[in-house]
């Protein structure tokens, strides 16, 4: 057979089809080694296949056509079967590859196939002069002709449909992609339609109606053209093109860093500002780690970051989507490194300033304990003191002594006071104060504080009455805390009121609240100063005459304690005209 075939070479380089073809062919082969190289796309193996089967069928017709004897034109024939069962088949998982990626082409029952069908098919058609199913024996050169007139037989119909059934399977793979890509990728789909159907219908013209070129079967030489102008769009549209498609995504005058990452897990791009901070070598270990557990770039988690030189950066990790599928295949990952060196620079600054002012906080706080407490002492010593003195018991006291002892008396309880204010609110803001939970009867509390108060509010001229209390108004709260609270409210209300003025309390129910108010004519507080009002040491100023005597704990304390027992403190004002603090509680049934 060796023999025959050496036999079958003689003659062809005086064949022009011979020449064009191997022309063709060589073109073909050139292009493949090019896209081997430099492109990079889904289904890379299977579209060299394609082209390898091209070329070979491509030289198989060529020889064919310049051999003159029927035994060497039927042996080319018989062997262009492997190109020609190699072709559609690796077409086929190419464009599956490409357009669909699908998972079932890495299963090895789909690996076998793409080597089992084509060798298969060449198996029977070499053996057909022992069966003659692929070409009967009626096959000859008839009189006057110089090509084999084959009569095909039924065997030659099952390897057509079988290889057809793998040009549908591409068919009805790229109609589907159709549905779901965008329609900027239309035409590269069109084009690969156009490829599949060309040659299916030049080999049903050769099959059906006996159409040839130079005579021979124009599949092979249809098919070159096909996927020769595919490998040029390939090169100039580039839609599945990672770095091409890299480039287009990002511009170059970008200030942040950007690395695209393949599917294949390997950069190949990085933008002018990545090249210009030396982000070659760093990134190559950093992506590496990242790599090392591929979640962190299916789902994009937050990874470490990435120090260079006295720089740290952020990684923030985008998916390039597929033009052919945008809900499934992706093309790679986009990486935008962030310079965040400023940012943590700034946090870092704040935080120390923040724990700076804790213990400064801290500090006063312990501070203000220690004097306070400290103070208390002495404090009661000296207005017990001042008390005894008063009294007469230590012996009589001139007129003028006894001022002057009643005035420090006065100062000496206003201190205690403020004392006892100072720790108070400090309990209340670190959570320590514990309250009682009771039974509390607020219309019978606003009784007795107008009471108690009677005298303050005489001195200053200011006359107190008790308006509409609804009866049985029953809260749950500590009792003394309450008390508190309402002293506060009818102090700062006689505080702030004009001579023969009017301070109303009142009580009512509405929603399953009872609300209590306290409503003094004056000069009424300015908007915003909530703040102020409710603030720690804070106090509004009376009548121009500056802040009036008092710790400006009052109303703090007073807000503290209605909202640690679920209530709370806000007023309404009308400057010039008068001003109302209401607490409100939730009430009893």
């Amino acid at each position: 057979m060796g023999k025959t075939m050496m036999m079958c070479f003689e003659g062809v380089a005086g064949s022009p089809v011979f020449w064009f073809v191997s022309a063709v062919s060589t073109i073909a082969a050139l292009v493949l080694l090019w896209m081997l190289k430099f492109q990079r796309f889904n289904g890379k193996i299977d579209y060299a296949l394609t082209f390898i089967a091209v070329i070979w069928t491509l030289m198989m017709v060529g020889l064919e056509a310049a051999s003159s004897t029927y035994s060497c034109q039927f042996q080319w024939a018989i062997m262009a079967w492997l190109g020609n069962a190699m072709l559609p088949v690796a077409w086929c998982f190419f464009v599956f590859a490409y357009v669909d990626d699908a998972l079932w082409l890495k299963k090895r029952s789909a690996r076998a196939a793409r080597i089992f069908v084509p060798i298969a098919i060449f198996a029977f058609a070499i053996t057909n002069p022992w069966h003659n199913l692929v070409y009967t024996d009626a096959s000859i050169i008839p009189q006057g002709q110089g090509h084999i007139e084959y009569v095909h037989g039924p065997g030659f119909y099952a390897i057509i449909a079988t290889l057809y059934s793998f040009v549908l399977a591409t068919l009805f793979c790229l109609a589907k992609a159709f549905t779901r890509a965008k329609r900027t990728a239309w035409p590269l789909l069109t084009v690969l339609v156009a490829i599949t159907l060309t040659p299916l219908a030049a080999n049903t013209g050769y099959v059906v109606f006996g159409f040839t070129v130079f005579g021979l079967d124009p599949t092979a030489f249809m098919f070159t053209l096909g996927i020769v102008a595919f490998t040029w769009i390939l090169f100039t549209n580039k839609a599945m093109d990672m770095a091409f498609i890299g480039q287009s995504g990002l511009a170059n005058t970008m200030s942040e860093p950007v690395v695209m990452i393949d599917r294949g897990r390997k950069i190949v791009l990085m933008n002018t500002a990545a090249k210009s901070r030396d982000f070659n070598h760093a990134t190559k270990q950093f992506i590496n780690k990242i790599l090392a557990n591929d979640k962190n770039l299916e789902t994009r988690e937050t990874v470490s970051h990435l120090r260079i030189g006295q720089r740290v950066y952020e990684p923030r990790i985008r998916e390039i989507e597929s033009p052919l599928d945008p809900s499934e295949t992706i093309l790679g990952w986009s990486i935008t490194f962030v310079d965040i060196t400023d940012r943590i620079a700034t946090s870092a600054a704040l935080e120390e300033a923040l724990q700076r002012a804790d213990e400064a906080n801290r500090k006063k706080d312990e501070f203000i304990s220690v004097v306070s407490h400290e103070l208390r002492t002495p404090l009661t010593s000296l207005i017990g003191g001042l008390a005894l003195a008063r009294s007469g018991r230590l012996g009589d006291v001139a007129d003028p002594v006894l001022s002057v002892l009643n005035i420090a008396h006065r100062n000496g309880i206003r201190l205690s006071r403020l004392v006892d204010n100072i720790l108070l609110a400090q309990k209340i803001d670190i959570n320590a104060l514990a309250l009682e939970s009771k039974p509390v009867d607020l219309g019978q509390l606003l009784e007795e504080s107008f009471k108690d108060n009677e005298m303050f509010a005489t001195e200053r001229g200011v006359r107190l009455a008790l308006g509409n209390v609804v009866l049985a108004s029953v809260i749950i709260g500590d009792a003394f805390a309450i008390r508190q609270i309402i002293d506060n409210l009818i102090s700062n209300a006689i505080k702030f009121s004009n001579e023969h003025d009017i301070i109303e309390g009142a009580i009512k129910t509405s929603n399953g609240q009872v609300r209590l108010s306290i409503t003094n004519s004056g000069q009424g507080i300015p908007e915003g100063m909530e703040g102020q009002v409710f603030g720690r040491f804070g106090q509004v100023e009376n009548n121009g005459q500056g802040s009036t005597q008092g710790s400006g704990l009052g109303l703090h304390i007073s807000k503290k304690l209605a909202n640690q027992m679920l209530g709370d403190i806000f007023y309404e004002s009308e400057a010039g005209v008068s001003t109302t603090f209401y607490v409100t509680f939730p009430l009893v049934n």
